[in-house]
């Protein structure tokens, strides 16, 4: 069969198709017995019935394993918070020097014995020593028996007692000559059932360890804190306060018709259960309803013979509009172009065609970059004004030449075979990109706009849609990354590259957690005397395999996983608890601006610096001039309350962002960063060295300090001096490293200044 033949045969068939979608149902056939019709209603409105009470009973039963799963997770909660009171009393120099340095019965008694129960209810309480003896035990009654342990505790507790001993030396380090204890205290603490008297009972152990230190500990087994609660009305109500259950009760054998949660020991053996009735019953009450249901029944049927004659004239009224409905389905309202799902039917069809005429063709993936943007600063009625023109712009570009869609909010997809040749013409490709650049016009203001796109060759980088779009759309996001408002190439070297990338994705999730992050510090010293006042805290990532990971290698890789905040709150906290010991050296620190996006962000720098006890003027938080585009409201007052702590500002890499004075003077930076792109030219171009000088000028005219950063030789370090730079850092001063390699005279040295 000819070309031609093939190409006229697969339209016919997509005709058809369009046809078959277009084809209006026939209207019920007259005649038809009422009495059939009924049956069929009855059938349908039982069978309906029989479907609710089948979803009644299967939501009942989903319903009891929610609550099973609810009180096994309250009665976990439970066991855990008797830890945490537990952990107050346990945990304290005052507990340690009592029971160890210089044992007191007295003392325990009165603390374990009395405040303890004060505090919170229990119904034993014993203290063990090193040895595993009793040499304190009491009742709820404050009787003395150290029998309830030997005969019925210590055989069952053997295990957890074992684990925490074991996990008490693993923690015990020796420094300078002193023991202390450098474990977690999650590790010496435990929680069981035990049977005392026939009954379950919660027992919980805590070793007994100094909080918050500083005092001499012995090396060797620790004194344990050991109390029971019995699983008795009190405690059973103490559950019953976070659950919407009132029969909870202990039994040895579940009842019919009840649920329940086993109490079961560490070593699975089960002692007994939790019971309750499940709160959802609705079977029941359905059931009892038929007699209304057959009433209701012969109610309904009557007055759907009455609506089938009214369905038969709307349904002529609905074909009217049938048409009208359907395109307004399938295309977005405020573009025209074909909506998702549209689109990718039309598509399918469109790149048959060109497949069968061997046309070759070509798939834009087209972005808006600043939609978001616009939307926050001018509002949504500018976002929308931004799409429609946008669109306008590309179908004036493309004309009829063409299939385009929107996928998404600010997504197009464009197929084209306008450039058959291959490749679009660079000169074409560019002539569109420069369109959608110019400003759009609203409410007599000009919106600065962008875009960036990736472009797929049909057949080459794909026969099918989804190959094509998953192509340009690789290329788009390398065009992300490396630069805006431009477009990329699909080339089959970024699929590589993006698995790279996805793969350090996977492994920086999983350094968060195995701590393989650490951080390098670089001293910030004064021009004239070269004394370090500051040190900025560099993030590090030490990656098992390979090595010392860049962070220009995995901070773009985090921050396209947003995974910034979570880093930047690490980094935080990091510094803030290396740099406590120091005596007046400062730290600086980087934080990006999603980071001071975030609700309380402000606050949570307060509490860091009151928990290290860090004075806040010895703190700077270095932000990039992206922020500068960010006139919300809310990350102004961030400013604020950041300046009312007194924490120092510096705007970071300046001359290489959105820098511009009106920004500059609403945020009032403390301090401005030459960026090192600039420093690194010194001397080399009189360009640079003019526009150094600008800049240390612009600052000293706002009142800001400045720093050059990147400094390497002693040229650039005398010419920033004598144009009045008046801190410094770069390799010429010292390379980050970790803050073991620190020499500490140079913190004694920041003393001193």
């Amino acid at each position: 069969m000819s070309e031609k033949a093939d190409i006229l045969n697969l339209a016919e068939g997509m005709d058809k198709r369009a046809l078959t979608g277009q084809k209006h149902p026939k209207p019920a056939i007259l005649g038809i017995p009422s009495g059939f019709i009924i049956f069929l209603m009855f059938c349908a409105v039982i069978f309906s019935f029989g479907a609710v009470l089948f979803k009644v009973l299967v939501a009942e039963r989903q319903a009891a394993a929610r609550e099973i799963k609810s009180v096994s997770r309250v009665f976990e909660n439970h066991k855990h918070a008797l830890l945490k009171e537990m952990e107050r009393y346990a945990a304290s120099n005052a507990a340690y020097e009592n029971t160890e340095t210089h044992p007191s019965i007295d003392w325990i008694g009165s603390r374990f014995g009395v405040d303890m129960a004060l505090d919170f209810k229990h119904d034993y309480t014993a203290v063990l020593d090193k040895d595993r003896n009793v040499i304190f035990a009491t009742d709820l009654h404050g009787h003395t028996n150290a029998d309830i342990y030997t005969r019925q505790i210590d055989e069952q507790l053997e295990a957890t007692l074992t684990v925490i001993r074991k996990k008490y030396r693993q923690g015990l380090v020796r420094s300078a000559g002193q023991v202390r204890f450098a474990g977690e205290l999650s590790d010496i603490s435990g929680v069981d059932i035990v049977e005392i008297d026939g009954r379950p009972n919660i027992a919980a152990a805590f070793a007994i360890v100094p909080d918050p230190g500083g005092i001499d500990m012995t090396y060797g087994p620790p004194n344990i804190l050991l109390t029971i609660f019995k699983i008795d009305t009190v405690h059973l109500g103490n559950l019953l306060a976070s659950l919407s259950l009132d029969n909870l009760k202990f039994v040895t054998e579940v009842p019919d018709e009840m649920i329940s949660v086993p109490l079961a020991n560490n070593a699975g053996e089960v002692l007994g259960y939790l019971a309750w009735y499940p709160m959802s019953r609705a079977s029941s009450i359905i059931l009892s309803s038929i007699p209304i249901l057959l009433i209701s029944l012969g109610i309904i049927l009557t007055i759907a013979l009455v609506t089938m004659r009214q369905n038969a004239h709307a349904r002529r009224s609905l074909a009217r509009r049938e048409k009208e409905a359907r395109h307004t389905a399938n295309h977005d309202s405020m573009t025209g172009f074909a909506s998702r799902g549209y689109f990718h039917t039309l598509a399918a069809n469109w790149l048959m065609v060109r497949a069968a005429l061997r046309n070759r063709a070509s798939v834009i993936y087209l972005d808006l970059d600043n939609l978001k943007q616009v939307n926050d600063i001018h509002g949504h009625a500018a976002g929308d004004q931004l799409i429609v023109e946008q669109a306008r712009r590309i179908r004036q570009v493309l004309g009829s030449n063409g299939l385009i869609g929107r996928i998404g909010g600010d997504e197009f997809v464009i197929l084209t075979d306008r450039w058959g040749a291959g490749k679009p013409q660079q000169s074409e490709i560019e002539e569109l990109f420069r369109i959608l650049s110019l400003p759009v016009s609203f409410e007599d203001k000009q919106i600065e706009t962008s875009c960036s796109a990736g472009i797929a060759r049909f057949p080459e980088h794909g026969r099918k849609l989804p190959e094509l779009i998953r192509a340009a759309d690789i290329a788009l996001h390398r065009c992300k990354q490396e630069q805006k408002n431009s477009f990329r190439y699909y080339d089959e070297r970024m699929d590589d590259q993006l698995r790279e990338q996805r793969e350090l994705r996977i492994d920086l999730v999983s350094a968060i957690r195995e701590n393989e992050l650490e951080l390098f510090y670089q001293p910030i010293v004064t021009a004239r005397t070269e004394v370090a006042v500051f040190y900025e805290a560099l993030i590090r990532w030490r990656h098992p395999r390979r090595g010392l990971v860049s962070p220009g290698v995995f901070l773009p890789v985090a921050r396209n996983a947003r995974m910034m905040p979570e880093i930047g709150t690490w980094v935080l906290e990091r510094a803030l608890g290396e740099a406590r010991g120091w005596e007046t050296a400062g730290v600086s620190i980087n934080v990006c601006t999603s980071q001071i996006r975030m609700p309380g962000f402000a606050e949570q720098v307060g509490d860091l610096l009151a928990r290290n006890e860090f004075p806040a003027d010895r703190l700077i938080l270095e932000i990039t001039e992206d922020l500068l585009m960010e006139e919300g409201a809310e990350t102004l007052r961030t400013i604020r309350k950041l300046r009312d702590l007194g924490v120092r500002l510096a705007i970071d890499d300046f001359g290489t962002g959105y820098s511009s004075l009106s920004y500059l003077h609403k945020f009032r930076f403390d301090k401005m960063k030459i960026d090192r792109s600039f420093v690194s030219r010194i001397g080399q171009e009189d360009e640079a060295d003019t526009l150094v000088r600008s800049m240390l000028g612009l600052a000293k005219a706002m009142g800001m300090q400045t720093v050059g950063e990147g400094v390497e030789t002693t040229a650039q370090k005398e010419f920033l001096v004598d144009a009045g730079c008046e801190y410094l850092q770069g390799y010429l001063f010292g390379k980050p490293a970790p803050l073991s390699e620190l020499d500490l005279s140079q913190f004694r040295q920041s003393a001193t200044a």
